[in-house]
């Protein structure tokens, strides 16, 4: 975020994009623990960038009022990147192999970069970087840190994805199995009609907060869905057709995180919102490799394992009660947006 504050958007987008591409070569021809850990840690620097920079140049060339709408897009636009990197790869990898399949989406990367070279422009042409420039940012980082409203935000995008990486990307498979008693395939579908529900529900929070003129009141409303919606999952063994329903209004529940974005581009001053966005974006990442351990934490506890070497084969109970985090952090993304964070909609009319 820091990056783009103060660098040209086409310079550091190009380059991330060149660092994901040798990341996905490294890892395709690596016989080693070495290479291939190199080239995930330039798959996850370089990607590092992406939500953010559409963001950052979204507020750049569109007006305000559209803001909510292209971070809504944009989480839609990811959603579907998580969905094809599961059943569409899947195919490829078996058809071509996972080496040649990596190779070709590298390939992909590369046109990806020629394109943002050749087309994409800096709305405001930037100085020079000098240090007195990083020097004055951090400082705005700092006063925009000191705001309790910074933070509301920043807990709400930490509670409200909290729930999608801790149960969409890793737990939900194994406890869909176990307590309505269905395939490995089918589970794996079921989660994702989660990524559905972030795809359409994103987009959706965005017209439903120029609607209302409001900010607050989508992300209250998802997060009590979120709240109704994994209560059921987890302690209501529904029906085939029930249970789909009721992931893809988890799913959309979690697509408010996307409007976050919005309240806080309404309150931050404009040499600073590359920055803003940073910080939120590590709040939504952190979920993950914060959540997503606690989760198997919480069933060490509960199922104590003595030998690592053996693979554990946790109850449906055992589930059930590590994943009753997940309707308690979403009653946390409620009561922050009921209580702490403030409407920003009028100040980013004006």
């Amino acid at each position: 975020g820091i990056l783009f504050d103060c660098l040209s958007s086409k310079k550091i987008l190009g380059a991330s994009i060149i660092l994901c591409v040798l990341g996905t070569i490294f890892f395709a021809i690596s016989q080693g623990l070495f290479l291939a850990s190199l080239g995930r840690m330039l798959i996850g620097f370089g990607s590092a960038f992406a939500f953010v920079a559409v963001l950052y140049i979204g507020s750049q060339w569109f007006h305000h009022k559209y803001f909510a709408l292209m971070a809504g897009i944009a989480t839609l636009v990811s959603s579907i990147g998580a969905i094809g990197g599961a059943i569409p790869l899947a195919y490829m990898v078996r058809e071509i192999g996972w080496r040649h399949s990596l190779l070709l989406l590298s390939a992909v990367g590369i046109i990806l970069a020629i394109l943002v070279f050749a087309l994409l422009e800096d709305k405001y042409e930037k100085e020079k970087f000098r240090r007195s420039q990083l020097t004055s940012i951090f400082k705005g980082l700092i006063i925009t840190l000191k705001k309790k409203q910074t933070w509301a935000f920043i807990i709400f995008a930490f509670a409200i994805w909290s729930p999608i990486t801790g149960f969409a990307s890793l737990w939900g498979v194994p406890f869909l199995k176990k307590a309505y008693s269905i395939s490995t395939a089918r589970a794996a579908f079921c989660c994702s009609i989660i990524w559905v529900g972030v795809a359409i529900g994103s987009p959706l929070f965005a017209w439903l907060s120029e609607r209302v003129k409001s900010r607050t009141l989508p992300l209250r409303g998802g997060a009590l869905l979120g709240v109704n919606c994994s209560i059921i999952v987890i302690y209501f063994h529904t029906e085939k057709y029930a249970l789909h329903l009721v992931l893809f209004g988890f799913g959309v529940a979690a697509g408010g995180q996307s409007l976050i974005f919005a309240a806080i581009n309404d309150v931050t001053d404009e040499a600073l919102v590359g920055s803003a966005f940073g910080i939120l974006n590590m709040a939504v990442v952190a979920s993950g490799f914060i959540f997503q351990p606690f989760i198997g934490i919480l069933l060490h506890y509960r199922h104590p394992v003595t030998n690592s070497a053996i693979a554990v084969d946790y109850t449906s109970s055992e589930y059930t009660w590590a994943l009753a985090v997940m309707p308690l952090i979403f009653v946390v993304s409620f009561i922050v947006s009921m209580f702490f964070i403030k409407e920003t909609y009028s100040s980013g009319s004006k």
